[in-house]
């Protein structure tokens, strides 16, 4: 009988691995095959077709086996951007075709896309937007009223009833878990606390998300009033009063121009274009006329220097980056490589982050203090550069650029401890007893509560933290500790509000902020390469993470106990808390977005 179990073991094992072989040679082929691909021909006469939906990530690896199996964008922020600079200049395309379907960005992106956008319609050439069926969010309406006409299906949903932020609430959760938060903090409005602590907004929490509200909501209405003809006000007015919601109220109301199906957008540019009503629309998708050549558009190019973009994009953590997260040391290593190699004139830091470990911040500020020595230094705000993220922005030499909505500033810091013993005793009958050698051993045990002279020793370091953190700011931004202190506190600012205090030099997005390095490098416009850093990981790489992780799965399911299983299930739930646990943090306060 072992003889048999052996055999078919050994049988299904080998048929196992040669499918797995030919599954990862046809994969080969498909990558090899896609690599191989002309470059598109782009006819004269043709429309681009800029679909967007879902998210615009700051970095792809353009893999295509990560756009295939890995749900991967094709396209990023910079890709969009150039894509429309070639199209304005490129005598092939005669016009834009923008097709808003649940643009899944925040405003700071947003913000990039539109001002893009505009730089387009400053060529001359005809743009179009449509909704389709999608629903019309004021995101996608933000994009689209930059368009010569804005067209939605006659039955699609609009939106237009203003903004909201909320913030999820955690403290009845850990009271169900019976884990008790210990938190000292400094700044009062260093509010990523509190959903460990309250179940409501505290009045300064309220304060300054009604004051990044009320800067965002101006804009949106100021955009909208530039292209439709009524006052901001007015326009304030229809959302608080009508909030329209579907495409024939916004027609209405004067925000679209027509209701129309996708075959009746086409003959508008058929009309508009002078196009013989029974001959097709000559398009470009936007992914194939990415990968056109500037040179082909008709742009100026050279390879007189090089301009690096070193990305901070993520959670700051320690160790290797993974999605989500910018890892201390992957980003030390690519800003290495940038201060290293003689090819790079300048370097842009494109930060989209909202902090998270001191620790980590610091050593990423160190790696940009070392380059700056050698090199002019850019800082480039994406959608968010607040607390940590600000931390690595003073290392910098350059100006700070920032988007009018990019979240900034948080310059607060704060320590939590999770004490968990209730969560094991309660919960699984587990308790804890021990010796030591000093009242402080078991300070960061997580299953004892703080006494009154360690969390004095807490709040000691913690306010050490919080004193760096105002030095650095102070030293970048020629401001007195006292002064950046008045202007801190953990308080989030947009970037118009950042700019008037000090914080930002200049309103503007990445383009904006390679400019100004090339500038300070002594290159000229269109006389440079650009080199993203670092790096994203390829599907391969990928799917190394993502075997290595199933294998440890399988591994602890051959290897532990249904009891142990379960204390990893509970594990998990804590997983979020023991990143922060014991630590320094310049995060900031919860999650922001606007919706």
């Amino acid at each position: 009988m072992r003889f048999f179990s052996t055999l078919i073991a050994s049988v299904l094992g080998s048929l196992i691995a040669l499918g797995l072989l030919f599954f990862l040679g046809l994969l080969f082929i498909i990558g090899l095959a896609a690599s191989s691909d002309p470059q598109p021909a782009v006819r004269a006469g043709s429309i681009l077709v800029m679909p967007l939906a879902g998210p615009v990530p700051e970095q792809v690896s353009g893999d295509a086996l990560a756009q295939a199996f890995a749900d991967e964008p094709a396209v990023d922020l910079h890709d969009i951007r150039m894509a429309l600079k070639k199209a304005a200049a490129d005598d092939r395309i005669d016009a834009v075709w923008l097709q808003v379907r649940g643009v899944a960005a925040s405003w700071g992106t947003l913000q990039e896309l539109h001002d893009a956008l505009l730089d387009f319609r400053a060529s001359g050439k005809p743009m179009y937007a449509s909704g389709g069926e999608s629903t019309m969010s004021e995101a996608d309406y933000f994009l689209a009223s930059t368009a010569d006409s804005v067209f939605a299906d006659p039955e699609a949903f609009f939106e237009f009833n203003g903004f909201q932020m909320e913030v999820m609430f955690y403290a009845g959760l850990l009271e169900k878990l019976d884990v008790a938060p210990q938190i000292v903090r400094v700044g009062t409005y260093k509010s990523a606390v509190e959903p460990f602590l309250r179940d409501d907004l505290s009045p300064a929490s309220e304060e300054q998300l009604a004051a990044i509200l009320d800067d965002q909501n101006t804009l949106f209405m100021e955009a909208i009033a530039a292209r439709r003809g009524r006052t901001a006000e007015a326009w304030q007015q229809v959302a608080a009063q009508q909030a329209l919601i579907t495409a024939e109220q916004a027609r209405d109301a004067g925000l679209l121009d027509a209701l129309l199906y996708e075959d009746e957008v086409r003959d508008q540019f058929k009309a508009r274009l002078g196009i013989d009503p029974d001959d097709n629309l000559r398009t470009v998708s936007l992914e194939d006329y990415v990968a056109v050549p500037a040179s082909q558009a008709g742009l100026e190019t050279g390879d007189a220097g090089e301009i690096a973009v070193v990305y901070a994009d993520g959670t700051i953590m320690p160790g290797e980056s993974s999605d989500g997260i910018v890892g201390s040391a992957t980003f030390v290593d690519a800003m290495e490589e940038a201060r290293d190699d003689d090819d790079v004139n300048a370097i842009v830091l494109r930060i989209n982050s909202p902090g998270g470990s001191a620790v980590a911040s610091d050593a990423m500020w160190r790696a940009i203090h070392l380059a700056s020595e050698q090199k002019p230094v850019v800082v480039s705000m994406g959608d968010y550069a607040a607390s940590g993220g600000y931390w690595i922005a003073t290392a910098a030499n350059g100006p700070i650029v920032a988007e009018p909505l990019t979240l900034t500033g948080s310059i607060g810091v704060f320590s939590v401890l999770f004490d968990i013993s209730g969560f094991f005793n309660n919960k699984l009958g587990i308790t804890f007893d021990g010796v030591q050698t000093s009242p402080y051993a078991d300070m960061f045990s997580g299953v004892e509560t703080l006494s009154d002279a360690e969390r004095t020793l807490l709040q000691q370091t913690t306010d050490g933290t919080y004193a760096k953190f105002l030095r650095k700011v102070a030293d970048s931004r020629n401001l007195t500790t006292a002064e950046v202190d008045a202007i801190a506190q953990g308080r989030v600012w947009t970037g118009k509000q950042a700019q008037q205090i000090g914080l930002v030099d200049e309103l503007g997005g990445l383009e904006e902020a390679l400019a100004l390095a090339a500038d300070q490098a002594g290159l000229e416009e269109g006389s440079y390469r650009v080199r993203s850093l670092p790096q994203p990981k390829t599907f391969f790489e990928q799917l190394d993470d993502a075997l290595s992780t199933q294998a440890r799965s399988v591994w602890m399911r051959w290897t532990t106990s249904p009891v142990e299983r379960e204390l990893l299930r509970y594990a998990r739930v804590l997983e979020d808390l023991a990143t922060m646990h014991g630590t320094v943090q310049a995060r900031l306060p919860i999650e922001l977005r606007v919706r």
